[in-house]
């Protein structure tokens, strides 16, 4: 069996993730959709974007992956039309492993070695395992090592309302389901994030788990106020406390605190992950497979093993491709714990889906059909990508449209 082709769609859904739980889209970059929530320094989009890839076969088995990527997807797109995908026509879609560490070390040499380059190899990756499990008659899971739990316990990330009153009632709401705990964002002083942490803990009782994302805004000193409250609230883990390449400082703040940090949604790669845990400035990981891959987050969970720390794969804004795979390697996880769920983009990520995935009490049904077990709705990722290549031994066909 050999790679025949790959088709990689700029996947751009009208639909806006609204982290802050409002509707607009404010301090909007000139002829974008991308934007600056007031409270964050990061920018955002008021779409969902993807980079999502398809793989096919000489025997005409087909994989999909995805390349987690929320703003400008172009971007892996375009490595994998140019660069990455014709590297890899006519190989062995059932050599994962070797395809990877031939895409990595294409630009090793030049720095390339995280970022849009590992997320773009993501996409194929993922892809290639979907064929890999498919060809042996098996769900992801299964080709991976051994099934923990068919389901896992999730947490809510994120209660995207405009009122403290409304954010307390859905935390009560989504506990009462089955939900194992919630996740919350508040870019708000340390005063002000303490009390709203409180409340929500009050909403949720004791015994239900409680995780502040910081989402990197904070300096040491005000992190380390916010890190005694969440102390004091008994939170499962504090997450992205300050700068992202700070890691220093993490480790301090890793010290000073009881609550576990929990880091690793910009990190993709071992090596990237390597001085984060010499440092110990983490004691919760959270790759994310969308930014790793199934093979880098193999390899990186076989790290995080060997040095005793906990894996919680991260999901951001992606599709149910994305979404599928994270589950498939949670649920090989000798330990795992409770896993992201993000509630306001469930059902937009399964509209690429003919079957949807499936929450049921609070818990993720990880799919057990062959591959990732998902069938993708190609026509409608077409009809949403406004850019879409395929690639081949005849070259590479570029198409554009206008889907406004």
């Amino acid at each position: 069996m050999k790679i025949q082709n790959i088709a990689v769609f700029a996947f751009k859904y009208d639909h806006h993730y609204r982290l802050g739980g409002h509707t607009d889209a404010p301090n909007r970059l000139p002829g974008t959709d991308y934007y600056f929530e007031p409270q964050w320094k990061h920018a955002y989009s008021r779409l969902t974007e993807s980079c999502l890839v398809k793989i096919t076969t000489d025997t005409g088995l087909t994989g999909w992956g995805e390349a987690q990527a929320p703003l400008v997807p172009e971007v892996p797109a375009t490595l994998i039309a140019k660069l990455f995908g014709p590297a890899i026509i006519g190989l062995d879609p059932e050599a994962p492993e070797l395809i990877y560490d031939r895409l990595y070390h294409l630009s090793h040499v030049r720095g390339h070695t995280a970022s849009y380059t590992i997320d773009a190899i993501t996409g194929i990756d993922i892809a290639l395992w979907d064929i890999k499990a498919q060809a042996a008659g098996q769900p992801l899971n299964q080709l991976l090592g051994k099934v923990s739990s068919p389901r896992l316990s999730l947490y809510v990330s994120g209660l995207r309302r405009s009122s403290l009153a409304e954010r307390r009632q859905l935390a009560k709401e989504k506990i009462a389901e089955g939900f194992k705990g919630v996740k919350i964002f508040i870019g708000d002083t340390a005063e002000k994030t303490i009390e709203e942490c409180a409340a929500i803990r009050s909403a949720i009782g004791p015994d239900a788990q409680l995780a502040f994302d910081a989402i990197c805004r904070h300096d040491y000193q005000t992190a380390y106020q916010i890190g005694l409250g969440l102390d004091d609230l008994n939170a499962a883990w504090f997450e992205s406390p300050i700068d992202p390449e700070d890691i220093a400082g993490h480790a301090a703040l890793a010290k000073a605190i009881k609550t576990p940090l929990a880091i690793g949604e910009p990190l993709r790669t071992v090596r990237e992950f390597e001085p984060w845990i010499a440092q110990k400035a983490m004691q919760i990981a959270q790759p994310d497979i969308a930014r790793c891959g199934i093979t880098g987050g193999q390899r990186i969970i076989q790290l995080l093993q060997e040095n005793n720390l906990q894996a919680a794969p991260h999901i951001g804004v992606c599709t149910a491709i994305g979404i599928a795979a994270t589950w498939h390697v949670a649920s090989v996880l000798a330990q795992p714990v409770m896993q992201e769920h993000q509630l306001d983009m469930f059902e937009v990520a399964n509209r690429v889906l003919y079957k949807p995935l499936q929450v049921t009490s609070g818990q993720a049904v990880v799919p057990d059909g062959t591959g990732l077990g998902i069938r993708v709705d190609e026509e409608f990722v077409t009809e949403n990508s406004p850019e879409k290549w395929l690639i081949s031994l005849q070259g590479i066909r570029h198409e554009v449209k206008n889907i406004n």
